[in-house]
This record gives C-alpha cells, sequence and structure tokens, in this order.
C-alpha cells in the first residue's frame, strides 16, 4: 500500500468530517458515554472542519490511498511548541503505519518551523492510543483537562515529545 501526504483542502471537508465521526465511534466505544459519543454527529463535524480550514486556525495533514482520504492530522502552533490536537483514521486502516506516516510529517513539519515541542492530550483509558504515542516517543508531561458528561468525568493527560 502506498500512502500519500498532503495539506488539506476545502473540498475534503465532507471526508475529514466521515472519518473523525467514524473513527470517534471506533475508537471511545466502551471509554467514554455513549451519549457523549454519539454527541459527534457528521453535520457537527462538517461544520467544524469548514470552520477551521477556512479560518486557517489550525494546519491540517491528510493521508491518502488511491486518492481516496484514509486519515489526518490537525496542529496548531504556539510559540514554543505544536499543539496536535487532532488525530483521526479510517477504523479499516488501522495498523498499517499511516498513523506513524502522519507523525513523521508533523515531525518534519516542526522541524522546518524550528519547533522542538509537540504536545497532545489523549482520554487516561485509550490505552491503545497511549501505547501509539509512547511508541513515538512521547511521554506524560504535567497536566490533564477535565470534563463533566452526565455524572462521569472524562479526563485527558498530556503528553509531551522533544525532537
Amino acid at each position: 500500500m502506498a500512502f500519500n501526504v498532503r495539506k488539506a483542502r476545502l473540498s475534503d471537508i465532507q471526508e475529514i468530517a466521515l472519518i473523525h465521526v467514524q473513527s470517534w465511534k471506533s475508537a471511545f466505544k466502551g471509554l467514554m458515554p455513549d451519549r457523549y459519543i454519539n454527541s459527534y454527529t457528521l453535520v457537527d463535524r462538517e461544520t467544524e472542519w469548514l470552520s477551521i480550514l477556512d479560518s486557517g486556525s489550525e494546519s491540517v495533514i491528510i493521508a491518502e490511498e488511491n486518492n481516496k482520504l484514509v486519515g489526518f492530522l490537525s496542529i496548531s502552533k504556539n510559540v514554543n511548541f505544536l499543539y496536535l490536537s487532532k488525530l483521526y483514521l479510517c477504523p479499516s486502516i488501522y495498523g498499517k503505519g499511516v498513523g506513524c506516516l502522519l507523525m513523521k510529517q508533523l515531525e518534519s513539519d516542526a522541524q522546518l518551523a524550528c519547533i522542538d515541542l509537540i504536545r497532545l492530550y489523549v482520554l487516561d483509558s485509550n490505552q491503545s492510543a497511549i501505547k501509539f504515542y509512547s511508541k513515538q516517543g512521547f511521554e506524560f508531561g504535567d497536566g490533564f483537562e477535565s470534563e463533566e458528561f452526565e455524572g462521569e468525568t472524562i479526563i485527558d493527560l498530556l503528553m509531551e515529545k522533544r525532537l
């Protein structure tokens, strides 16, 4: 399989939104309340991605195979670090190296921008994501974010990687 990586275009919004929703439901099933997971609708994600790409508030890099989008990541730039806000793949492509390919592109972009720190937040109970980011060289930092949803606390832990 040959995968291509490129910057997202406005014409990619529907595919990005679809992958976002499908991957969200697959990755977080059993890790968060179902009502929270199901609140991520295709219409809402299309609106979100239109806003992100139209405003340029985040840089979005996509991976495609045979001109079909199979994954993406989204980053924002701080003065001292890059913040990886989203990394989602088609569930059918898990384990095929696309996540690693996107992460290599992210690191290359960071180095070109003379930034030596990447940060992200990961759900504390998402062991597969924690394992993936750890293999990529990320370590837990001193920080977390939490949110209450219908009496349950959802906790995201800070992970960082120095380049």
